[in-house]
This record gives structure tokens, C-alpha cells and sequence, in this order.
């Protein structure tokens, strides 16, 4: 097929074929148009309307909105992915992980203006925490960062990780659920930082979260309760 023939049996294939599987009374774990409008910016919006902390956060192409945005905050700035944090470069498979951007480097932010960035403010941590959310199960997961790299973004260093299972404050878990059924998702694994004063920050919720080394590590029964939630759970509308 040429080009533009074969953009156009792709799209076909694509709407059929979703068209039929999005028709099925049955479960989602997760309806797709349901994770696709839980974007970062709407998720912080609403997870603040449900009762959690988030961060100080800014969304721009903007050199001069960054730099007020840092002086506001007093401090060093994360700079985070909006979208999808791997990419293929070279030929190899590359993470964007998150970055802390200190003061000095404000000066020269060439580049910001290609695209939209996302910044939050650089948060203090006595630890981070994975909660898993499986239907109205909670799986906590304390993470304890042992490298520098990882104390900015844990996945950058999982050989200096140490896990231990954790309990959410209950208001913390309402929130949670009550941004679950906001999004309508069955699934969500959410990342917090929790401050040295013991404040519980969420940072995002990813409704399709990776738990299989944490479930390893810590024998949480993640993958039980998702397979109870598909054999009894009921559609979500």
C-alpha cells in the first residue's frame, strides 16, 4: 500500500476493532478513553478537589515563567514528562527520568521554549510510597531511596531501593478512592512523597502503574485481587 493508504486501513482497523471491544458490557481494568483523560494536569486538579496535597506545579514553554515560578518557590524545581517518559534514541530504549533543576541552572533554559515542560517544586522526603489501588483494595509500598540518583526519581536506581509495606493515613485513602471514581478506573497505582513532617504529597497516579517487584519484595497479593476484581467485579459507567 502507499502512505497515505496504509494511515487509512490503519485508522479503519484501529476504530473497528475498538469500536467492538469498547461495546462489550464487561469490566475495563481500565476503559482506554478512561486512562487517556486522566492527564497529569487534570490529575493534580482533581486530586486536590478530592481532598490530597500536591505539589506547587507549572505547565510552560515560557523561560521567564519558569524563573518566576522558581523565585515563588524559593527553592529547586523538578522537571517531570507529561507524557510518556520512554523513547527510542539510537536505536536504544531511553528514560526520561525526573530531574532536579537547581537555581543556578536558570539561567540557560534554551530548549523550554520548543515545547511544553512541566515543573513542580523540588519537595523535601523523609520517603516515597507506591499505593496500588485495585478496585477499593489499597497496597502500600514504602520506598527508601540509598543513592542520590534515586532520591530525585526512584526509578533510576532500583539496586538502592529498600521496600516496606505501608499504610496510608485514611484520609489519604478516601482521597484516593474518591479520584478513582472521578476518573472511573478500576486500577491505579499512585506515587506519593512524604515529607519529614509526615505530609503525604501525590505526585501522579498511573492507571496502568507497574507492581510486580513491589508485590515480589513485599508479598502483597496485588495480582489475587486483580484477578478477583475480573471475575466478580461489575462494569464501571
Amino acid at each position: 500500500m502507499s502512505g497515505p493508504e496504509r494511515r487509512h486501513a490503519t485508522a479503519e482497523a484501529r476504530c473497528g476493532l475498538a469500536g467492538v471491544l469498547s461495546s462489550l458490557d464487561v469490566l475495563w481494568v481500565n476503559y482506554p478513553a478512561r486512562e487517556s483523560d486522566a492527564l497529569k494536569p487534570r490529575q493534580l486538579h482533581v486530586a486536590r478537589r478530592c481532598g490530597l496535597a500536591v505539589p506547587d506545579s507549572q505547565v510552560t514553554n515560557n523561560p521567564t515563567s519558569v524563573r518566576e515560578f522558581a523565585a515563588a518557590m524559593d527553592g529547586p524545581l523538578a522537571s517531570k514528562a507529561l507524557a510518556a517518559a520512554m523513547l527510542v534514541e539510537s536505536g536504544q530504549l531511553q528514560t526520561a527520568y525526573t530531574r532536579r533543576v537547581e537555581p543556578a541552572e536558570l539561567d540557560d533554559l534554551a530548549g523550554v521554549d520548543v515545547t511544553l515542560h512541566f515543573f513542580q517544586r523540588f519537595l523535601p522526603k523523609a520517603f516515597e510510597a507506591r499505593i496500588t489501588v485495585v478496585g477499593e483494595q489499597v497496597f502500600g509500598a514504602a520506598i527508601y531511596a540509598g543513592s542520590d540518583a534515586a532520591r530525585v526519581d526512584w526509578r533510576s536506581d532500583y539496586q538502592a531501593l529498600d521496600y516496606a509495606v505501608v499504610e496510608p493515613p485514611e484520609t489519604v485513602v478516601a482521597g484516593m478512592l474518591r479520584f478513582m471514581r472521578y476518573f472511573g478506573l478500576s486500577f491505579g497505582a499512585f506515587d506519593f512523597t512524604i515529607t519529614p513532617d509526615q505530609e503525604w504529597v501525590m505526585l501522579e497516579c498511573n492507571p496502568f502503574g507497574a507492581y510486580g517487584w513491589l508485590e515480589d519484595a513485599l508479598e502483597l497479593p496485588i495480582t489475587s485481587a486483580l484477578a478477583d476484581l475480573l471475575t466478580t467485579g461489575a462494569p464501571v459507567l
